[in-house]
């Protein structure tokens, strides 16, 4: 019994003893190291979060225009160095055509203390400006920002307000000439615009001029209501060798799908001014390169990024325009359309 009593008593072996005593300073400064490494992890991963940059963006809705713009200005950032999620947070706010919500949207993108407001098209320029006079403001627009009422001069810009402006409509005289080349036989365009807007008159008297020049007929189509606009092109027999030609208009755009779907029926070929409108089922379309835009606008938006304080640059002109064809609509409606001048679009949608 006193054998098997002793056997089970704790230990009083010197050197284990000692062990034990000096490893407790060990196992303290071990403890603290791990300690310490925890907290240098937390105020560098804190450190990294608090140097990701915001740009917000604008839109009125997220149509091919847009997809295309943004995709520039990713690519351009990427360029200089900036990259989604690493050191870079896009915050989007897309009213998908819903006007009575930008402001909100633009409300909510300062309460994020962005660095800058990427914005495309009139509309949300607009807001975005009535809503900041602070935070730099970029967009990129299809036409004349000035004759748009958003800047009162191009060398002259607003404090905060710049971009890239494609100034569509002094191309609307390149745009019927290749038009014309497109379709040797054309010998007069229906145009279609709204009759209450200034801006579309004035639309409809560049395309005027332009016909003249280029030795067309204009057939004067000034509506006032999208149903006007409808028992007007239902009721159309057109002539051989007409054609729709498109001016900028938010009355006749919002028609679109109904005038191409009426256009093919007629076989009547059309040329609007955005690639998005050939994707659609416009015969051709030229207008400015909104990935160009893009880029431009990113570069733009890269050095607000790298220096905040720096003065903004004047409003660019867009220096890339696309000409498109939907070889597709053309071939529906049985048109043979040129090789050579097929050759020269940047893009033939088949």
């Amino acid at each position: 019994m006193t054998s098997e009593r002793s056997s089970l008593r704790p230990t009083r072996d010197p050197f284990v003893l000692r062990l034990s005593k000096d490893s407790a300073p060990t196992v303290r400064r071990i403890s603290a190291a791990l300690q310490l490494l925890a907290l240098l992890f937390l105020l560098s991963t804190t450190a990294q979060a608090q140097t990701k940059l915001r740009i917000g963006v604008l839109l009125p809705e997220l149509g091919r225009a847009q997809t295309q713009a943004l995709k520039g200005i990713h690519e351009e950032l990427k360029r200089l160095g900036y990259v989604e999620r690493k050191n870079l947070i896009f915050d989007t706010r897309n009213t998908k055509g819903d006007r009575s919500a930008l402001r909100p949207a633009a409300d909510e993108l300062l309460k994020l203390k962005v660095a800058a407001i990427f914005t495309t098209g009139t509309r949300a320029t607009t807001v975005a400006a009535g809503a900041t006079s602070e935070i730099p403001i970029v967009f990129v627009h299809p036409g004349d920002p000035m004759a748009a009422g958003m800047v009162k001069s191009m060398s002259e810009a607003a404090r905060n307000l710049t971009g890239i402006a494609g100034f569509a409509v002094e191309k609307t005289e390149k745009r019927l000439a290749l038009f014309k080349e497109l379709i040797p036989e054309l010998r007069e365009v229906h145009i279609f615009f709204d009759s209450n807007n200034n801006f579309s008159r004035d639309n409809f008297a560049f395309a005027q001029t332009a016909a003249k020049k280029l030795g067309l007929t204009v057939v004067n189509h000034g509506v006032k209501s999208a149903d006007e606009l409808k028992n007007t092109l239902t009721n159309l027999r057109p002539a051989p060798g007409a054609a729709l030609f498109h001016v900028p208009d938010d009355l006749v755009e919002g028609e679109a799908e109904f005038i191409f779907t009426t256009a093919r029926q007629k076989k009547l070929p059309s040329m609007f001014n955005e690639e998005s409108w050939a994707i659609q089922g416009a015969t051709a379309a030229y207008g400015p390169s909104y990935l160009a835009m893009g880029r431009r606008a990113g570069a733009m938006l890269g050095a607000i990024l790298k220096d905040p304080k720096a003065a903004l640059p004047t409003i660019e002109r867009a220096d890339k325009f696309d000409f498109i064809v939907n070889y597709r609509t053309a071939n529906y409606m049985g048109m043979q359309l040129p090789p050579a001048v097929l050759k020269r679009a940047d893009k033939v949608i088949r």
